[in-house]
């Protein structure tokens, strides 16, 4: 095989990791975001070379390569380090599709072997030297660059970014860190590949390759049935809470500080509220507390679950065409091999109780949900004189969000 080397460094407004994150395929796609540079390395090149977007347009050099790995016959692969980044913006900027099958990803390579999934880490697993590892510094230049800054409001407000006219100097750093990145990961790759890592054993690429098609092309999700079934667990979860409030007086139920004095003047034992103590605290019959120290507990136990909250991820996370993608990561939990998930983490998606598997009721529950009848889900699941649940009906239901793409 021969390689070409690939490190971006880009900007944007979108948030591409942490609990806003929109994914990367969205990130990518976002009107604001923009690749600030590329270092390369061309298959028997000894220099590590730079393209500055702002500069000039793609190097002929560069374009011929990328165009050369593209062709499924050549032996020419691309490679970089999380190479989903690499290949979106090669794809979605400069039209250049490099199927997945040519790809070379290096972080693969390091999962595989149990080392962790960043760069920088890998470095120091590896024992690297310092000149060939990761620069440091880069968390504080791409902090510089890559995010939007806001103006104060006597400025007149807004965002904007520093660049290469505001920061002559450390942008010529944050050129440096990019072209390092490709050192570290040319370093990397050899010394995995010395360990029979990279590529990965042919069974284990294929596996890799089919891992990126699925999460390329994700899965249809039902839109308008996420954004309902969202208003209605919110409005919900704000009624519970007031309730809870006018049962106990208290200014905020929710509140461990505020809660905890008041269950345990009510025969409460313990010293903390964590999920687990008050579950089993509920299911023991012996229990001295009072009936109305249990209602509010039991409560709070139903107020307090997430499950809804995967909605909102959900809508962060699914793309234009209202796909969401990049659910999976392969060999994620690298101690032992496995996927593991990401942003709405499908893999612990709630299952329904058995009254919802009876077709009737969840046929009945996506009806009352799409018509938004949060009065009308109360009556249809009351029971035992209660009314229904409604973040309990939309917990059992939430699988049902994915829909399977029409057939012609």
């Amino acid at each position: 095989m021969r390689y070409l080397r690939l490190d971006y460094e880009t900007r944007g407004t979108a948030e591409l990791s942490g609990k806003n994150s929109v994914g990367l395929y969205n990130y990518v796609n976002h009107p604001e975001t923009q690749p600030l540079m590329l270092a390369y390395k061309l298959p028997d090149a000894e220099d590590v070379r730079l393209w500055q977007m702002h500069i000039s347009p793609m190097p002929k050099e560069l374009g011929e390569a990328l165009l050369e790995a593209a062709d499924r016959t050549s032996d020419l692969y691309a490679t970089a380090f999380n190479s989903p980044f690499e290949r979106y913006f090669t794809q979605f900027h400069y039209g250049i599709t490099i199927h997945p099958s040519k790809w070379i990803d290096s972080q693969v390579g390091a999962r595989y072997l149990a080392m962790p999934a960043s760069l920088e880490d890998v470095c120091v697993v590896l024992g690297l030297p310092k000149h060939l590892r990761k620069d440091k510094r880069g968390e504080e230049l791409i902090d510089l660059f890559c995010l939007p800054k806001t103006r104060k409001k006597k400025e007149g407000g807004g965002t904007y970014f520093n660049d290469w006219n505001s920061h002559p100097s450390e942008w010529e750093e944050f050129c440096n860190y990019c072209r390092q990145d490709v050192v570290a990961e040319e370093e990397v790759a050899r010394r995995i590949g010395i360990l029979q890592a990279l590529p990965l054993p042919p069974f284990e690429q294929r596996l890799w390759v089919f891992d990126q098609i699925v999460n390329d092309r994700g899965m249809p999700v039902d839109v308008d049935f996420v954004q309902k079934s969202l208003r209605l667990a919110t409005r919900a979860k704000e009624e519970r809470a007031e309730e809870l409030n006018a049962l106990t007086g208290l200014e905020n139920a929710n509140s461990t500080t505020q809660l905890l004095p008041w269950v345990q003047a009510r025969g409460y034992e313990f010293n903390t509220l964590r999920k687990e103590t008050v579950e089993a605290v509920l299911k023991d019959p012996d229990a001295k507390i009072t009936e109305e120290c249990r209602a509010v507990l039991q409560g709070r136990r139903e107020a307090s679950s997430t499950s809804y909250t995967k909605l909102a991820a959900i809508l962060r996370q699914v793309c234009f065409d209202g796909r969401l993608r990049n659910q999976f990561i392969f060999m994620g939990s690298s101690r032992c091999g496995r996927w593991a998930g990401n942003a709405v983490q499908l893999h612990n998606m709630a299952r329904p109780n058995a009254m919802f598997e009876r077709r009737n009721n969840l046929e009945d529950a996506r009806k009352l949900i799409y018509a938004e009848d949060y009065e009308g889900l109360k009556a249809r699941f009351a029971e035992k004189g209660k009314p229904g649940n409604v973040l309990l009906i939309i917990k059992n239901v939430i699988r049902t969000v994915f829909v399977a793409p029409e057939v012609a």
